[in-house]
């Protein structure tokens, strides 16, 4: 009876595993095609906007609810009146504040800057909502959830094409509605799994929160912080490049991280400690096997496609390929030790892993800048070379511990 209960149990892991998997890889059909369908569609400078946004989205979006949606993997939450007012109104501030940023440095026009304050507002709800599920064992909802982005986006590009739209207001309140609406529709189902147990956290729990921020933001961040520095050092057309690049080359690798996140830390919190090493390296064998097959087939393939799907606009070199396949497996990396700190690191693991992220956005930047000399390319292995030294440091300390209580 033991041997078939433990052989369920790992049927059950690997089942979850690779419903994981196949859900973020048709989140990554589904954004790769939306934002190919608009690189096709809208003038250059337009597209270069529409990514600034969604970049935007994609890091603010998880930032929103202030770590308060990472509690749920730390304990039980009540998902009440008040933690709604709580999200919403700090998805309004900070959606607020990004858009009049975006507007007023970024160079988005007033009404795509409100509109991604929107999308912003709705995405931290679904970003909360998602966890929320996860931590109730409801892995379905959450993965629709967690992936609703990537096909709102494949609807706002499908309308561009549909109806020849010129300009990226109208794809981006599409994608804004979207967001909105799967919040809406994530809280109800978060509302459904209540229990009478549940409870508010207490204070040294809400303390946890700033902690667990710092690792989403950082995380968030090390993601999307390419896209941040381009229109500095080099400009939008080139910003539309790399939406084009991220999409075809970069976006398959951040699917990868994202599943590491997403399957890695639960199964790392309900593993022996004896098993947390195994745990590990289970996950990361197959994986390696996926990034060696992946960029093969990139660098053979990604300046085909690229130039097919965009109608020959955007013209994508192997050289680049490559490089933005190098940047993608750093944030694979990347994702590792915040999963294992995440589910066996001591609040002080927290912080210094925080500290260590800190130190490799930096040197990612600085790299970055650097590395810009010599066009996107040398921006792009600039940012990864940067940001390589500090994931050696937290995956060491990360490995460490999963021995330890």
């Amino acid at each position: 009876m033991t041997a078939v209960g433990a052989s369920a149990r790992a049927t059950n892991k690997a089942a979850s595993s690779l419903f994981a998997a196949l859900g973020f890889g048709l989140s990554g059909a589904g954004f790769t095609l939306g934002m190919l369908l608009l690189a096709r569609e809208l003038p250059v400078e337009a597209y270069g906007r529409f990514t600034l946004a969604v970049a935007l989205f994609n890091i603010f979006g998880l930032l929103t609810p202030l770590g308060v949606d990472q509690l749920f993997l730390r304990g039980p939450m009540r998902a009440g009146k008040g933690l709604l007012a709580f999200l919403i109104l700090s998805g309004l501030v900070v959606g607020g504040l990004v858009g009049v940023a975006a507007g007023l440095l970024g160079g988005l026009h007033p009404v795509e800057a409100w509109l991604t304050a929107l999308a912003i507002a709705g995405g931290g709800l679904v970003a909360a909502t998602s966890t929320g599920l996860r931590a109730r064992a409801v892995p379905g909802a959450s993965m629709l959830l967690a992936i609703s982005a990537s096909f709102v986006l494949l609807l706002a590009g499908t309308a561009a094409v549909a109806f020849g739209l010129k300009d990226g207001t109208a794809p981006l309140a599409i994608f804004a509605a979207g967001n909105i609406v799967f919040g809406a529709i994530g809280w109800g189902l978060l509302r459904r799994r209540a229990k009478d147990g549940d409870a508010v956290h207490p204070a040294r729990r809400w303390r946890e929160a700033g902690s667990m921020l710092g690792l989403v933001a950082l995380g968030t961040v090390s993601l999307q912080v390419e896209r941040i520095i381009i229109p500095i050092p080099l400009d939008l057309k080139e910003l539309a490049l790399f939406g084009v690049l991220a999409s075809v080359a970069i976006f398959p690798f951040r699917l990868l991280a994202s599943g590491v996140g997403f399957t890695l830390a639960p199964r790392l919190i309900g593993a022996q400690r004896a098993r947390r090493q195994a745990v590990v390296l289970a996950e990361a064998r197959p994986l390696l096997a996926v990034i060696v097959a992946a960029t093969a087939g990139l660098v053979a393939c990604g300046p085909w496609i690229a130039a097919m799907v965009t109608g020959g606009l955007y013209a994508i070199g192997p050289a680049l390929i490559l490089a933005a396949c190098a940047n993608g497996v750093g944030k694979v990396a990347m994702a590792f030790p915040r999963a294992m700190l995440t589910a066996a690191g001591s609040p002080a693991d927290l912080v210094l892993l925080n500290g260590w992220g800190v130190v490799g956005l930096a040197l990612t930047v600085c790299g970055a800048l650097a590395g810009a000399a010599c066009g996107i390319t040398g921006l792009l292995w600039g940012a990864t070379l940067g940001g390589a030294i500090p994931t050696l440091f937290t995956l060491h300390l990360a490995w460490r511990r999963l021995g330890k209580d």
